[in-house]
């Protein structure tokens, strides 16, 4: 079970209950590279077991600094 499958059921599908895609930001490095296909072979089961169009959209290299959650933290 994938976090992205736990945050869905636990927060996602409450306050979005008419969402049919979810949009997901990701740093363009490590584990969740855009090159890594295991990333995708498990954001493909989490979209099918939710019944939803998952959408990811990788941060250019070096510009992490940008993304809102690493900033917040």
């Amino acid at each position: 079970m994938t976090l992205t499958f736990q945050w869905w059921v636990n927060e996602g599908i409450i306050h979005y209950p008419k969402a049919k895609s979810l949009l997901i930001l990701c740093d363009g490095g490590g584990s969740n590279s855009s090159r890594h296909y295991i990333f995708k072979e498990d954001l493909q089961k989490t979209a099918n077991a939710l019944g939803l169009e998952i959408r990811i959209a990788h941060y250019p290299p070096y510009t992490s600094k940008y993304n809102p959650t690493e900033v917040s933290q």
